[in-house]
């Protein structure tokens, strides 16, 4: 009898054991089912920051958005380049590293090399950056970035997958400065210089010293009022040519003047422009002026 009292309970153990097993799987199946909801990924190129100093860059804001249910049970966001490795944006003819950060603007928590994660912490929208060190300095066209974004409710576990492609569209820029007065480019829609060559009667020489910088190929044109002559104000029959020099050489203003530079202007360059008259010892006196027209396009 005792025996098989033994055995009895040593049956009811393990029906025990096995029925308690089945309840915990039950209520883990459960917990995954309803971890469900909308989420969305969104990085803000149009309002994109460029840096004007040091590398240069540019900060693309960007957002993770989960609906309550998912807020409320998941974990972490892993973010990874879908070949594993560094971010990377592919143009027409390069491609080029980018980095992910934390709102903050600092380096997001990595696992391996290749697993960016972001934790939740129950927050519905999560505020993220994409840097794009000397993006400013890319050639013009578009760049594809394409992620491969997991939510996750714990290490092991993921409720959702996202394959996110955003693109950076890099526009051809040119902008010139004087020289040697200060920081401030000058407007793209023209400004008026005045360039004073003093008296007419002796040689004089002046400069336009421009400082020119662009991500493109640059093309230059030049047109004179006056067909290379200064004016006499009053009377304008009176006339006093004068020379142009410009990259080396004499610029003819009978017609307008094209000019093309064939390398990239990424940290500016000085181009300086000249202006020289031949001394006119019996010109009429007076004031004698011409407006000359420079545009600068990048191609």
């Amino acid at each position: 009898m005792k025996i098989c009292s033994f055995n009895n309970t040593i049956l009811m153990l393990a029906i025990s054991y096995l029925s308690f097993t089945s309840l915990a799987y039950s209520q883990s199946q459960k917990e995954r089912d309803s971890c469900n909801g909308v989420w969305q990924v969104e990085l803000k190129t149009q309002s994109a920051i460029a840096e004007s100093k040091g590398q240069k860059g540019i900060w693309i804001p960007g957002n993770i958005y989960l609906d309550r249910q998912l807020s409320a049970c998941a974990k972490e966001i892993v973010i990874r380049q879908p070949t594993g490795g560094e971010p990377l944006l592919k143009g027409s003819t390069s491609q080029h590293r980018y980095e992910l950060k934390n709102k903050l603007r600092q380096p997001l928590t990595q696992t391996g090399r290749s697993d960016y994660i972001l934790p939740v912490l129950g927050q519905r929208k999560i505020n993220l950056w994409a840097y794009i060190p000397h993006g400013g300095t890319f050639y013009p066209g578009a760049y594809r970035g394409i992620l491969d974004i997991e939510l996750k409710s714990d290490a092991n576990s993921v409720i959702a997958t996202n394959n996110y492609s955003f693109n950076y569209q890099v526009a051809p820029y040119v902008r010139a400065k004087i020289s040697n007065t200060n920081d401030s480019w000058l407007p793209p829609t023209g400004t008026s210089i005045r360039i004073d060559l003093g008296n007419l009667t002796q040689k004089n020489r002046k400069e336009l010293p421009l400082f020119i910088e662009s991500n493109s190929y640059v093309d230059i044109s030049m047109s004179s009022s006056n067909k290379g002559s200064l004016v006499n104000l009053k009377n304008k029959q009176n006339k006093v040519p004068y020379q142009v020099l410009f990259l080396g050489q004499q610029v003819s203003l009978i017609n307008e003047a094209e000019f093309s530079i064939s390398n990239r202007l990424l940290d500016g360059q000085k181009m300086a422009i000249y202006f020289e008259n031949s001394p006119m010892p019996f010109a009429r006196a007076g004031l004698y002026e011409d407006i000359i027209t420079i545009n600068l396009f990048a191609k």
